[in-house]
């Protein structure tokens, strides 16, 4: 893959994947943490955003490269979270 192939797939992996993992985490009551995350999504999603101005992809390479960067990072937050993630709080 060419630079902006890979950084429109890694933002897109990031971004998807940070936005799961803050489901969770905000779910299980871990506010402080869900604020934290979503300046991981912030950063994830302005380099998306960039990366897709400046890079001369087409609309199906776009989808394709992105697509298969979410793809990835929703499967590697829903099973990283079950894995490492902070047990649920109860109560606020």
């Amino acid at each position: 893959m060419m630079y902006m192939e890979m950084l429109v797939f890694v933002s897109s992996f990031a971004s998807v994947c940070a936005m799961g993992v803050n489901s969770k985490i905000i779910r299980d009551n871990h506010i402080a943490l869900g604020a934290i995350v979503s300046w991981v999504i912030t950063v994830a999603n302005f380099a998306l955003m960039w990366a897709v101005l400046h890079a001369d992809l087409s609309p199906l390479m776009y989808i394709l490269v992105s697509g298969a960067g979410g793809s990835l990072g929703i499967t590697v937050a829903q099973y990283g979270y079950a894995k490492w993630g902070p047990p649920p709080r109860t109560g606020l």
